[in-house]
């Protein structure tokens, strides 16, 4: 056989990898609900400031009402961590799907007959935020239910893809279809897209693997996810470091408005290409996750990911050129999403069932803490300006990886 030859066999068979998990009926079925669940969600961030800012033309009730989401979800994640190792994961995903397709159609309905105020679109924020506690760690643990223990990491990368292809396409369909039809129309889009999740969700088929109720308290049930973490070193490691990603790594994209006003002077045009670029280097930074999702090594890989990207980060910060700050912006997007899905493959493969709701679930609340590293950052950039405050949060990310290196070998030499 000629070399061209097995060339094309090994990229042909390296492609197959790349997508393994798509082979299985329930993840196929899982990730197209997922990506149209996304698509609503994404058009529904766009829809909702739109509507607050015509509502009252207040960038600090705008902020409220992300606060009414963002509340909810912190305070009721571990119990909703809870509920998805003790009851069926499927039926909570369709369900709180369901109420959320529900939610879009009541407001699409209130803005179309012109009857909608501030209060109605907090209040379904607030209940929006509550549902989400609920139904984010149902999908997070119904995915080893879904796929052999070898297409895990795999499925994670493949998974990371959807919420990419949406940062780039959703909130640009979302802008165009309320320059068209209105932001009301534009709610009665992300019900549809909602109803078709669920529709794709319901052909799933998985035996339930949650543990059976026990007389434990819930206050238990959450003090034993904690236990684990705290007495694993990969877990409370990794999580560590998604933390410190979470509060001072990704503070740069909070700050961005400003990089490009006042550091770039590149206005909202040059702000709108800074977030295009971060989303395509996201995506490619997943789609080299699955390219590599058989390799082994997983612990260097995420280790050498976090440091690069926290001095990535650093030479960001101090950039005074927009083409530099472009490329810049577009490798960060890349090197964070590339560490952070290794991260959670690395600790979906290695967690016992029974746990696994409640301990991605606190993996999963360290992202809900992104508005506290947005308030860190703000802090530092009102007395020394932005620079100085992402610079700071990348030498942090940096320094906490190369600690992990250094400090705990066995995490570094973790294959799988």
């Amino acid at each position: 056989m000629s070399k061209a030859a097995v060339s094309t066999v090994s990229g042909s068979e390296r492609l197959r990898q790349a997508l393994s998990a798509l082979r299985h009926r329930n993840y196929r079925l899982y990730w197209f609900g997922q990506l149209s669940s996304v698509l609503a969600q994404n058009m529904e961030g766009v829809a909702q400031s739109w509507l607050v800012l015509d509502l009252t033309d207040s960038p600090l009730l705008l902020g409220l009402t992300g606060l009414s989401f963002a509340a909810p979800t912190i305070a009721l994640t571990l119990l909703g961590r809870v509920i998805a190792d003790r009851t069926d994961r499927r039926r909570i995903m369709i369900l709180s799907q369901s109420i959320s397709a529900s939610m879009f159609f009541l407001l699409a309905t209130l803005i179309v007959i012109e009857w909608v105020a501030l209060w109605h679109v907090m209040s379904l924020a607030f209940l929006s935020g509550c549902v989400r506690a609920f139904d984010r760690p149902s999908r997070m643990a119904l995915l080893p239910q879904m796929v052999p223990k070898d297409d895990i990491p795999n499925a994670v990368a493949v998974g990371g893809t959807i919420w990419q292809l949406n940062r780039l396409v959703g909130p640009a369909v979302a802008g165009m279809l309320i320059y068209w039809i209105g932001v009301g129309p534009t709610y009665y889009f992300c019900f549809g897209a909602s109803l078709v999740a669920v529709v794709l969700w319901l052909g799933i088929r998985v035996t339930s693997a949650s543990a059976a109720p026990s007389a434990s308290s819930v206050a238990q049930h959450m003090a034993e996810g904690l236990n684990f973490i705290r007495k694993n070193e990969i877990y409370y490691t990794f999580i560590g470091m998604t933390f410190f990603n979470s509060v001072f790594g990704m503070s740069y994209l909070i700050l961005m408005p400003v990089f490009a006003r006042d550091v770039l002077d590149v206005g909202s045009k040059g702000f709108g290409f800074l977030q295009s670029v971060g989303g395509a280097g996201a995506l490619a930074g997943v789609l080299l996750v699955a390219w590599f999702s058989h390799s082994r090594g997983k612990g260097r890989q995420a280790i050498f990911g976090a440091t690069f990207f926290g001095l990535v980060l650093i030479a960001f910060a101090f950039s005074v050129s927009f083409p530099l700050s472009l490329i810049l912006a577009a490798v960060l997007g890349g090197a964070s999403q590339f560490y952070m899905t290794i991260i959670s493959a690395i600790l979906q493969v290695n967690l016992p069932n029974e746990l696994r709701g409640r301990v991605m679930g606190i993996y999963g609340l360290t992202w809900d803490l992104m508005p506290v590293g947005g308030l860190i950052a703000g802090a530092i950039a009102e007395f020394g300006g932005a620079p100085i405050a992402v610079g700071f949060g990348g030498f942090m990310v940096a320094i906490m990886a190369l600690a992990v290196a250094l400090l705990l070998p066995n995490v570094r030499r973790l294959e799988d």
